[in-house]
């Protein structure tokens, strides 16, 4: 079932039909209880009744039988019967309406009723109250008397009985009233659930009609979360924040586009121009050759920038799977600075790599080689001249730190939190038309996020300094 209306409101009814069931069953229960227990009552006074009306003179019993015989007791719907026995189980009298059967014959404790349901002599329902009672011995004359030997019975049994056919057709009437008020309840009850459903749901329709209303080129717009129902501010809150990622996404993104046409320009530009010039006159092979070189090498920087672009975004959409294997930091340092020594000669760098060569990490051996070579060209790239870089690394029992340094930092603090971003430069005219565009650091940190690590750059006297923290794999797999 998908729609949540049709969720509700059979949620809502059918939990009115179940409490209208139990309240049902308790209320048929209650008043069959009391309808039988005022019968029942009616049985047992009738029976103390009867019993206390018998005397003996020691020679003879006077009797009273029903229904004829008790004019005072108010007639209750439904036949009655009598019967009383002597100790030995003979028949005293009965009733004329059982001239042709008998009732059966129970009693309780000597002076207590005990009530029972029972079938008449024809077949039909009924309940009676047996009585075991003493005879009350007074001297009088015999209104009705029959003979009883003296001193041999000193207690009747008595059973008084009531057919039962009207009592169950009442009870079955006020069961077909439940019924019918329970019917009317529930139809009445779904009526009020849909009323209050559809009341209930027009945030949702007026939430779903704002949301509409955001146009894909504005996405500034915000939900206003003051006026809805505190259960819908959540998720009210939820789709702002997701607003403001989509609209700084789409700001990224269009930033990213420009700040790629921008670096693509400057390369194209440089091919343009140097093939303008060598097309102007005939020159000589020397020159010929010149000046590929120069087209060359910024082919170079441009398929270098390109593929971080294709590596950032391949990291971005499925990362690769890692193979981690023992890997040597101070090797893999020294593997790194072996592609940029030759630059930093020319600029006269020192460089001191400060790894243990007993410091071996359990790590994917592509991506580590990667980062250091990244870190590295970037130190190059940016240490001043005759300036210094110094490779560190610390382990702990669940995580090696590596550090690479440089000095002649002139960032800024703001400038620092900003070196991880893609295409960002300290020099925003971007004059520099060097190997770096702005996406190393921002590859670093992508692959360091792949293994689980974390990638941070500071800065103090001068110097500044990348720090990443890769976890071992206990840690990364309680982490995961």
């Amino acid at each position: 079932m998908k729609s949540l209306r049709a969720r509700l409101l059979v949620g809502m009814i059918g939990s009115l039909v179940l409490l209208l069931f139990v309240f049902g069953l308790v209320i048929d229960a209650a008043i069959e209880y009391m309808l039988v227990r005022e019968f029942d009552f009616y049985l047992e006074t009738v029976a103390r009744t009867l019993a206390a009306a018998v005397e003996t003179d020691g020679t003879h019993v006077e009797v009273k039988l029903v229904p004829e015989a008790l004019p005072d007791i108010q007639q209750a719907e439904g036949e009655l019967f009598s019967q009383y026995w002597t100790e030995d189980g003979a028949v005293l009298a009965k009733s004329a309406n059982l001239a042709h059967g008998d009732l059966p014959r129970f009693a309780g404790p000597i002076g207590q009723p005990q009530v029972q349901p029972l079938t008449l002599p024809d077949g039909r329902r009924a309940r009676g109250a047996g009585l075991r009672f003493p005879i009350n011995r007074r001297p009088r004359a015999p209104e009705r008397s029959l003979s009883v030997p003296p001193g041999r019975d000193a207690y009747l049994t008595l059973v008084v009985a009531r057919d039962t056919t009207d009592l169950a057709s009442h009870v079955r009437q006020l069961r077909g009233l439940l019924l019918a008020a329970g019917a009317g309840a529930m139809t009445a009850g779904a009526f009020v659930s849909w009323v209050v459903i559809q009341h209930s749901l027009r945030p949702l329709h007026r939430l779903a009609a704002a949301i509409a209303a955001i146009r894909e080129d504005d996405l500034s717009a915000r939900l206003p979360a003051a006026t809805r129902p505190r259960e819908i501010a959540p998720l009210v809150e939820r789709l702002n924040e997701l607003l403001e990622r989509l609209e700084d996404a789409f700001a990224r993104q269009r930033t990213l586009t420009a700040d790629i046409a921008h670096e693509l320009r400057t390369p194209v530009a440089g091919i343009l121009s140097t093939a303008g010039v060598i097309l102007t006159t005939d020159r000589s092979t020397a020159e010929y050759r010149e000046a590929l070189e120069d087209v060359r090498s910024i082919a170079r920087r441009m398929r270098i920038m390109t593929d971080n672009l294709l590596m950032l975004a391949r990291l971005d959409s499925q990362p690769a799977p890692l193979q981690r294997e023992p890997v040597p930091i101070r090797e893999l340092v020294e593997w790194g600075w072996h592609a940029c020594h030759e630059k930093a000669m020319i600029r006269r760098l020192s460089f001191q790599n400060a790894v243990s060569g007993a410091l071996v990490w359990e790590t994917d051996r592509n991506a580590l080689a990667m980062i250091m070579a990244n870190l590295l060209d970037n130190a190059v790239e940016y240490a001043n001249e005759s300036g210094r870089i110094r490779v560190t690394a610390n382990r702990s029992t669940d995580a090696v730190a590596i550090v690479v340094a440089n000095t002649g930092c002139e960032l800024t603090q703001d400038q620092i939190a900003r070196v991880f971003d893609r295409f960002w430069r300290a020099d925003a005219a971007r004059k520099d038309a060097s190997l770096h565009v702005g996406l190393g650091l921002a590859l670093v940190r992508r692959l360091v996020t792949s293994l689980g690590g974390t990638a941070n750059a500071a800065a103090a006297e001068g110097e500044f300094s990348v720090c990443i923290r890769l976890p071992s794999i206990e840690r990364r797999a309680a982490v995961d």
